[in-house]
């Protein structure tokens, strides 16, 4: 008995290896369809936007330029806000914007100076609106909660934007509001 199971436990450690040699996949993996950007093509080029906090004295002037990276996955964003009294410096942000067709969604992943960071999603336009969720947005010591930023496409060249967000220690909901027009 004791041989019989020894020369099973041999067969099997010699089994097992070659077994899993046999299943190396050799098939290269596929490359994932190109977005379709046609609902978002629109976009393509700079605007300068006017963002209005319900929290600060004045708008601030953002200058946005969106442009297709070269492999045609991803739409590039990046904008510059200048300072003002209440932004001590210029600040600069990068977004990747596309569309995940396994989970058909829009995704946009946001860095920036500063360790600025984002991940939003969006189904994307339903008419003239397009709302977009920050999946990575986590209370703090100064906001307590966030909406989705609702987007308007008022035309080919203006967008104007809507959300609000509340403050952790006061519990004051404040409204920012703005609005983007194409050069």
């Amino acid at each position: 008995m004791k041989r019989i199971l020894m020369t099973f436990a041999i067969a099997a450690a010699v089994a097992i290896p070659s077994y899993a040699m046999a299943q190396v996949e050799s098939t290269p993996i596929p490359a994932p369809h190109k977005p379709n950007f046609s609902s978002m093509e629109f976009m393509i080029g700079t605007w300068t936007c006017s963002t209005k906090s319900a929290r600060r004295p004045a708008a601030y002037i953002t200058t946005t330029t969106y442009a297709m990276d070269p492999t045609g996955y991803w739409i590039e964003e990046t904008s510059t806000t200048n300072s003002t009294s209440w932004i001590a410096r210029k600040l600069t942000t990068w977004d990747k914007i596309t569309y995940d067709s396994d989970t058909h969604r829009w995704v946009d992943v946001t860095y920036g100076d500063g360790g600025a960071y984002g991940l939003s999603f969006s189904s994307g336009w339903i008419g003239d609106k397009m709302s977009w969720h920050d999946v990575s947005f986590a209370a703090g010591p100064d906001i307590a909660s966030q909406t989705d930023t609702a987007n308007t496409k008022v035309s080919n060249t203006k967008i104007t934007s809507a959300s609000s967000f509340t403050e952790t220690k006061t519990g004051r909901k404040v409204a920012v509001t703005g609005v983007c027009t194409k050069h």
